[in-house]
């Protein structure tokens, strides 16, 4: 379970656990700051807009605390479970309530599940990676509210799945041909963790976007390339300029154009829109910003609001005055186009901070 392919190196199996901790033994942390997090984040949505499944795991090492959210998106109805422990010593156990997480093979194969519960939601998914991990630190670009008070460092992947999903008693089949996403697994300081008083204000407007093509992928600035593919590591893309295009009312993004400056000088463009009211919308993840916590209660991530503690809500986000209650960081589920090759995937704006550097004409974002 601790090996992983050569190309994969200097990770090893290991480093698909949550069990970061440089420079000091496993259970000795490497800083004091409780904003000290790792997380896992697995996505799986469709080529045609009815499903988009996202759920994500964070241990909070300094907090003692442990958390899972699960995310059904199906046509517009949003369903969340969250689900809350104290951490404890043993951070190989990835269940937190009915939410749980198993590497079947190191840097190819996750399951995830979701048990029954009151919240009309379940899954049992094989997650299957396609692109290589490498390892990375922070690097220009990044996330900038993760930055806040420290580096982060991680890997992230493409990949396809495998299962079922069932909403409101209806099963849903996962094949490989008609089903992809993205993971990323990422520890450091992120700004916020713990709630409003570890959070230092900052903001972005775009943490990036997240999109497999047939032999290639771009994941913020960086191109990923399939496994056992005889290029070394990841590509780069040296820039990004955007151009969007808002929900009027709402403000909310729809869709647009990016320019990627890549390592070779040519200029890449990717356009993109949104399918239909396909948003995982991370406030109800717990990822806290401008807009708050979740919907409501105000949850930040690292929060201890009990033990073995599990609660959700659904949102009819076809409903222009809901989707604009719950927005923050949020992740698209979208139709992109490059070079004739038409692809799918996520982008990730905070909203409504993206349509606001658009009008100011800042950070490289333009309205189209």
């Amino acid at each position: 379970m601790f090996e992983a392919s050569a190309e994969h190196a200097p990770m090893t199996g290991i480093d698909e656990y949550l069990v970061h901790n440089y420079p000091q033994p496993m259970r000795v942390m490497w800083t004091t700051d409780p904003r000290a997090y790792e997380r896992l984040w697995f996505t799986a949505q469709d080529r045609v807009g009815d499903l988009l499944v996202m759920v994500g795991l964070g241990y909070y090492p300094n907090l003692n605390t442990a958390e899972a959210y699960a995310i059904v998106n199906h046509r517009g109805m949003h369903t969340t479970v969250r689900a809350h422990r104290s951490l404890g010593e043993n951070r190989f156990d990835m269940r937190v309530g009915p939410i749980n997480f198993e590497i079947v093979e190191p840097f190819k194969e996750w399951r995830l599940t979701l048990d029954e519960n009151e919240y009309g939601i379940s899954y049992d998914l094989r997650w299957l990676d396609t692109k290589r991990s490498v390892f990375h630190r922070t690097a220009p670009g990044y996330i900038t509210n993760a930055r806040v008070g420290g580096e982060t460092a991680g890997y992230e992947t493409f990949g396809n799945q495998v299962g079922w999903v069932n909403v409101g008693g209806t099963r849903h089949e996962l094949t490989a041909a008609t089903f992809l996403g993205s993971r990323d697994h990422h520890w450091g300081v992120r700004d916020g963790v713990g709630g409003r008083g570890h959070y230092m204000g900052s903001s972005h407007a775009m943490s990036g976007q997240w999109v497999e093509f047939a032999d290639w992928s771009v994941w913020l600035h960086r191109i990923f390339y399939n496994l056992g593919d005889e290029r070394p590591g990841t590509g780069t893309i040296l820039a990004r300029t955007h151009r969007l295009s808002f929900e009027p009312g709402t403000k909310l993004l729809a869709g647009g154009e990016i320019d990627m400056l890549m390592a070779d000088g040519e200029t890449k463009t990717m356009t993109f829109e949104r399918l239909g009211q396909q948003v995982a919308y991370l406030r109800c993840g717990m990822y806290g910003g401008p807009n708050g916590g979740t919907p409501g209660a105000d949850i930040w991530q690292g929060v201890y609001v009990g033990e073995n503690v599990v609660s959700g809500e659904t949102f009819d986000t076809n409903d222009p005055d809901v989707r604009s209650a719950i927005a923050g960081l949020d992740d698209i589920h979208a139709r992109y186009e490059c070079d004739g090759e038409v692809a799918y995937g996520l982008i990730e704006p905070y909203e409504t901070v993206c349509y606001d550097w658009c009008a100011q004409g800042i950070g490289g974002f333009s309205f189209l």
